[in-house]
């Protein structure tokens, strides 16, 4: 599309910001699902996860809303936060997160400004063109983690796109001939798949070797649980999102409210009865993401169940009719070593071109390699 067609379509729209009231929930929530049948299908931008997530910042919250005639065509949520630097602060306006630790642990991925799929850039423009205008005493607009693409969207000259966070992102295109594992190793380098079978061959002589499904709601927070205990010995303090009461009780709203819908799946690895590996993921128009793990890890390091667990999730969803087994962002070689694909996920932050922010970025920009904020680990295993 020219410049002059897409200037014509974003002279069409117009936008409204406004704080949050609970009472418009119903309202919003009708708008949200019309857009998301039209979207590019996010599960971190459905209804299921931003409802839970409004409930866990308690409403505290602002809606930007895009019209084209009337029409909603375009919603998300922000939120301001001061960050405070060594030498220096900046005000922050944050999409569909808040700029805090506590609360955006739960880390969501592929977030974006929900609109009709295709139409992302002219409507994300159009925020970012409001939002500068609006909020004159905010330094920068930050908005992921998302797909790299997303750092060239067109905005103001008053902006400057800036990468303030990078990881990669893995998955697997699953085949119906995947519901055969040994199919789906024989894709796989002789390494890995040596490994794999050799750690199977072992676990099976300790006993069977199962996979199970958490088969109801109950079982499926009883399993997060016990995910949750053994991730917590591999990620100490802080790392653990279990160990972040605001991330216990958001998984355990978002599993309670969503169970029954299918979109929950909470597989279980054992050997003899005995559990090794949960795998937490979730089920989005045959898209399945991996959010996290919890692990018993062994002495002998043949032992593998993290990966025997992967292994027979990804044939067990390619015998379902699943698309695509997402390992999301993070970068392990694990991953790296059981994936078809892999891309490039990124947090862009528009900054004002403020003296400042312009020293800053050209500091970092002199750095040879992206380093990880604390602020924004995403340790889930």
């Amino acid at each position: 599309m020219d410049k002059q067609k897409t200037a014509l379509l974003m002279n069409s729209l117009a936008v409204t910001t406004e704080k949050l009231e609970k009472e418009q929930l119903t309202y919003i929530a009708d708008e949200w699902l019309k857009l998301e049948k039209l979207s590019s299908k996010s599960f971190f931008t459905s209804w299921k996860w931003i409802g839970c997530w409004l409930k866990m910042v308690n409403y505290n919250t602002n809606l930007i809303t895009v019209y084209e005639h009337n029409q909603v065509v375009g919603m998300a949520f922000f939120s301001i936060h001061k960050e405070n630097k060594p030498f220096y602060s900046t005000n922050q306006l944050w999409i569909n997160r808040t700029g805090k630790q506590s609360f955006d642990q739960i880390w969501s991925e592929y977030n974006d400004v929900l609109c009709p799929r295709g139409r992302e850039w002219s409507i994300r423009t159009v925020v970012l063109d409001h939002l500068t205008a609006e909020y004159p005493f905010v330094d920068e607009f930050i908005l992921g983690v998302s797909r790299q693409e997303i750092s060239e969207t067109p905005c103001s000259t008053h902006l400057f796109p800036r990468t303030i966070w990078e990881t990669k992102s893995y998955s697997t295109t699953l085949k119906p001939e995947f519901a055969c594992l040994d199919n789906y190793l024989a894709t796989l380098s002789k390494n890995t798949r040596h490994q794999i079978r050799r750690s199977i061959k072992l676990l099976k002589e300790k006993g069977d070797v199962k996979l199970k499904r958490a088969d109801s709601l109950e079982e499926a927070l009883e399993m997060l649980s016990d995910a949750g205990k053994l991730h917590r010995m591999r990620w100490t303090g802080s790392k653990s999102g279990f160990n972040n009461p605001r991330f216990k009780d958001f998984h355990q709203e978002l599993i309670k409210r969503n169970f029954s819908s299918g979109c929950i799946d909470i597989l279980s690895l054992s050997v003899d009865g005995v559990s090794a590996c949960f795998l937490y993921n979730f089920i989005h128009h045959g898209y399945v993401y991996f959010y996290l793990s919890g692990i018993k890890y062994e002495d002998d390091n043949k032992l593998k169940p993290g990966l025997v667990a992967h292994a027979l999730a990804i044939s067990l969803y390619a015998e379902e009719g699943k698309t695509t087994y997402d390992f999301m962002g993070g970068r392990g070689q694990y991953k790296a070593s059981l994936c078809s694909d892999e891309e490039t996920l990124i947090i862009t932050s528009f900054q004002r071109k403020r003296p400042l922010l312009l020293l800053k970025r050209w500091i970092d920009e002199s750095k040879s390699r992206f380093r990880l904020s604390d602020s924004l680990s995403n340790e889930r295993g």
